[in-house]
């Protein structure tokens, strides 16, 4: 997700040189958009904007690849006003949902799954809030951060994976689990450096595979390496497993207008395949530049009861039939 993309973030970095912006550790746009996040809800307690600057120089590198900057300061804000114990009033609960449900992707937040669910948990204040206890609403902005995590990149702050379809369950549960959680306890020296951030961070670095997908795609390193730093694991481990086999596509593209496409393929896995598989995988394969650029701008959208993308889904059985993807539950 660009960060850019919310209309609080467009302030000129080099015309504002914020606190936020020069201590925070990381290059300036992250600092800024701090700034308008803090600005944009009237957050100006000293405590609260010194602590969010304090945990955002502990964010590596690695979370902020693997969420996006947008979810990295919506949860380092909401961290830092648990940890000074604010309280917010029902509107100012419901302006912090409304402002971080907008700073995600304009792709997702249009879908009527992500509407949904935030009426969902705005109805929910308007008839809640007011009457729960201070350590859940001293909480309530972490719940909110864990939900724009999962709306934005199907997980959560934690990395646990979410279906679109159970964020009403899920929300409840962290209504109940949230106030026992010490929210400092992320930014610890070795920090949020979880197997989501260090896949991201490896594959942000693997030039075999940036200069294969430039191959494949036309685009600039520059220009994919920030696509890459805003997607999800999974989606990065998918486009990785399929660049990284770019040889063997490019020898399947040349045979898919031939007789001899299903032949080769055969003899390469030595077993039969029916008609409905050849032709998944005869469509995957003419498709592979679309697959990708599509991943990489985001706009495979989970839609249907199951929360999947029914094209992306289709595309990528084609891909697990040529051996050029695992299949989930191989790759768990």
């Amino acid at each position: 997700m660009a960060p850019s993309s919310h209309p609080a973030q467009g302030r000129d970095v080099a015309s504002r040189e914020s606190p936020e912006a020069k201590a925070s550790g990381q290059n300036a746009s992250l600092g800024s958009i701090l700034t308008s996040f803090l600005d944009t809800l009237k957050i100006e307690d000293p405590q609260i904007r010194k602590k969010a600057v304090e945990f955002l120089g502990r964010v590596q590198l690695g979370t902020v690849n693997a969420y996006g900057k947008w979810i990295t300061v919506v949860k380092v804000v909401s961290d830092s006003c648990a940890v000074s114990g604010r309280i917010f009033s029902q509107s100012e609960i419901c302006d912090f949902l409304a402002v971080s449900i907008k700073g995600i992707n304009p792709t997702r937040a249009s879908t009527k799954s992500v509407s949904d669910a935030t009426f969902y948990i705005y109805r929910d204040i308007m008839e809640n809030y007011q009457q729960s206890d201070d350590k859940l609403r001293i909480s309530f902005p972490r719940i909110i951060a864990d939900v724009a995590s999962v709306l934005e990149k199907g997980i959560d702050t934690k990395g646990e994976a979410v279906g679109i379809y159970n964020i009403q369950r899920y929300y409840q549960d962290r209504k109940v689990k949230v106030p026992s959680e010490d929210p400092a306890a992320g930014y610890t020296s070795a920090d949020i450096a979880d197997k989501q951030g260090q896949d991201a961070v490896a594959t942000y670095h693997d030039e075999e595979l940036i200069e294969n997908l430039g191959q494949i795609t036309g685009r600039s390193k520059s220009e994919l390496e920030l696509s890459i730093s805003s997607l999800p694991v999974q989606d990065i481990k998918k486009i990785k497993s399929l660049a990284l086999n770019y040889g063997r596509l490019k020898k399947y593209s040349s045979l898919a207008n031939s007789k001899e496409f299903k032949r080769e393929v055969e003899k390469e896995f030595g077993r039969k395949l029916n008609d409905n598989q050849i032709q998944h995988a005869l469509n995957s394969i003419r498709k592979a530049k679309a697959y990708i650029e599509n991943v990489l701008d985001g706009k495979f959208v989970p839609h249907g009861t199951h929360g999947i993308n029914h094209v992306k889904h289709n595309l990528e059985y084609g891909y697990q039939l040529m051996g050029l993807m695992e299949p989930r539950k191989r790759r768990a």
